[in-house]
């Protein structure tokens, strides 16, 4: 039985929500305190937290970061009252939480969220995936220099010394550059602050992630290093894919919690190259000529595919739960595990382009209802990637 830890000031809510969960067969324990909480998580086995912006003793975010730092392993949800949607979307960029609530919530609508988090989690945690972790030699990590630059924008530091740390590695103001005078943005610059600027924080965050992704890649043959050019050049496109659906056809910026999305999606196939290089290659051969479904192939050489592997690193890197979702369920959007339904939605049909784009043959299915979940039209889309230069 699954154990929930439900923290709120509000009496009337944490009685209501107490009960909810102990007539869907959850274990409960209730507390409006800050400091309570994180004594009985450190007392007994919790499985999820969800705790209120309005405690005592401290804020929700700060009890949720706490939990983050000490009991990683619990997964933690931020409830708030209509118009703290701040509040709530700052723990949910920051990974203190996976999820939001906003009061008034509905019963039943909350129970399926919690379910379906569970079930993800527990995806995560398959015994097929563990494995293959285990056996790995190496996963890919955030090198000491990037995680200081990180750092640096997550702390909001000035602009100018975060381009000053940036130009001391050739690798990301490389690419950097690279991506501000493509054709795609088209800057034109030599100048790091520049790019960095024109960019955006966010974007610079996705570029250092993939970045030090790519450059824990060793050792590999001239021919593998062709398939990861692919990868970064496809993962590079679906990006700015991404970026164009929600600008152009959702009439919104993407939110900042999923600005990595694009280009992360595909890190579990980074996995799987850099560990069993061998039988990657065979199950992506044998794929591409027969027009067999990839992930099939790498069910049958790995027992998990890809984009589960992408999950569990993006997931361990304690990056927002949009990205994690985007990873794991992006040849999938249609599972009704999924939460954020338009960000994986348009992630799948931004990879699936750019498969298109970058004149690589599509080895995964293509959901066409993704078109209708994000109420595009399939011919304006088409018209309108068709148009544009997106190397």
């Amino acid at each position: 039985m699954k154990t929930i830890l439900v923290v709120d000031r509000d009496n009337h809510n944490l009685t209501a929500m107490s009960e909810a969960f102990r007539r869907a067969g959850y274990g409960v324990i209730a507390t409006d305190r800050g400091l309570s909480a994180l004594d009985i998580l450190n007392t007994l086995d919790i499985d999820l937290v969800i705790s209120d912006t309005q405690i005592y003793q401290m804020d929700g975010y700060a009890l949720l970061s706490r939990v983050k730092d000490q009991h990683p392993e619990t997964v933690r949800i931020i409830m708030g009252n209509s118009g703290e949607e701040a509040a709530t979307f700052k723990a949910i960029l920051h990974n203190a939480a996976r999820f939001n609530i906003i009061k008034p919530w509905n019963k039943e609508k909350l129970l399926e969220s919690i379910g379906h988090i569970f079930e993800t989690e527990e995806l995560l945690k398959s015994n097929d995936l563990l494995q293959l972790i285990s056996s790995v030699e190496t996963l890919p990590t955030i090198e000491a220099n990037y995680q200081k630059i990180l750092n640096m924008i997550e702390r909001d530091a000035n602009l100018g010394v975060i381009s000053a740390e940036i130009e001391k590695d050739f690798a990301i103001s490389s690419k950097l550059l690279q991506i501000a005078n493509s054709a795609y943005y088209g800057l034109r610059t030599g100048s790091v602050k520049h790019a960095a600027v024109y960019l955006g924080l966010c974007n610079l965050k996705s570029l250092i992630y993939s970045t030090s992704i790519l450059n824990s890649l060793h050792s590999i043959s001239e021919q593998d290093q062709r398939r990861v050019n692919n990868l970064w050049t496809h993962s590079l496109i679906t990006s700015k894919l991404l970026h164009y659906i929600y600008e152009a056809f959702l009439c919104k910026k993407l939110p900042e919690a999923a600005y990595s999305a694009g280009l992360l999606h595909n890190v579990g196939t980074l996995i799987l190259l850099q560990n069993r290089i061998e039988d990657y290659t065979k199950a992506a051969n044998k794929a591409q000529p027969k027009d067999l479904n990839m992930l099939e192939m790498e069910r049958e050489a790995f027992h998990v595919t890809h984009h589960e592997a992408g999950g569990y690193l993006i997931s361990c890197w304690k990056l927002p739960f949009p990205i994690v979702e985007s990873a794991l369920y992006h040849h999938i959007p249609l599972d009704p595990r999924i939460l954020n339904k338009e960000i994986v939605a348009a992630v799948h049909l931004a990879q699936h382009y750019a498969w298109m784009l970058t004149n690589q043959p599509v080895v995964t299915e293509f959901f066409p209802e993704t078109f209708e979940i994000l109420n595009i039209p399939v011919s304006g889309f088409e018209a309108a990637v068709n148009w544009k230069n997106w190397l």
